[in-house]
């Protein structure tokens, strides 16, 4: 991993919402954000969705944004929200990418956040309809081209996301067709522990954790973050060019 003043130059570069490597959600404190920026990170979620355990109110948005001080993308994570709502926090927060967890459709995706940069989660179960249909939808009817990746999740009936559960890494290696025509960040469960193994399986684009760098919901640990960033440099794959450059 980057450390010290090389970590500080080499971050001073903003990566895009279609190009970052690493992404780190679910925060609600300010000290968190300034122990992931030092960690590393490219992206940090942040939560709107209020029945999360790692929910946010705009308030404390706000806080975690001007800590984040632009030195990282920040995504914000919507679950069936309204739509004017998205494109109200989108605009206050400036918020790089809106990540959709909820069984949105392309479709009704209003025109003014045709423009914004879209993260669909979803999951990707063996032979599921449901999920096919659902990529291929997002992937050949997208308007303008919003759709920046596919966030594979595991599934859970109640939860969205942050729930802890291993992505099925197997179902994902040779990449499905629905998800070819877009980048692929792999999330469900990964540590510091699994994720060399993840990515040598699953050969994703990016990858995203939450549960898997805390103590609790919500509460970070700088311990982790820094481990999580150890383990991905150490994960030189073949079919992962992003791993050769410097995080």
């Amino acid at each position: 991993m980057v450390k010290g003043e090389e970590y500080k130059i080499s971050n001073q570069v903003r990566k895009s919402a279609d190009s970052f490597q690493i992404k780190f959600c679910g925060f609600t404190r300010v000290e968190d954000v300034h122990a992931a920026i030092d960690a590393g990170v490219d992206a940090i979620g942040l939560n709107f969705y209020p029945k999360s355990p790692r929910y946010v109110t705009n308030t404390i948005a706000e806080q975690l944004v001007r800590a984040i001080d632009k030195r990282v993308l920040v995504v914000g994570v919507f679950v069936n929200e309204a739509w004017d709502t998205v494109e109200e926090m989108r605009n206050s927060l400036s918020l790089d990418a809106i990540q959709l967890h909820g069984g949105e459709r392309v479709h009704d995706v209003p025109v003014s956040l045709v423009a914004a940069s879209v993260i669909k989660a979803m999951p990707w179960r063996a032979e599921s309809a449901e999920d096919f249909e659902m990529a291929t939808e997002w992937t050949t009817n997208c308007k303008g081209s919003p759709l920046k990746g596919f966030l594979i999740d595991a599934y859970d009936p109640d939860q969205h996301g942050g729930t802890g559960r291993t992505t099925r890494w197997d179902l994902l290696n040779p990449r499905p067709v629905p998800l070819q025509k877009t980048r692929l960040i792999l999330a469900g469960g990964l540590t510091a522990e699994n994720t060399a193994q993840a990515i040598a399986i699953a050969k994703p684009d990016a990858i995203d954790t939450a549960s898997g760098i805390e103590v609790s919901p919500g509460i970070k640990s700088a311990k982790r973050m820094r481990e999580f960033m150890d383990a991905v440099q150490k994960a030189k794959v073949d079919g992962c060019p992003w791993l050769a450059e410097p995080l």
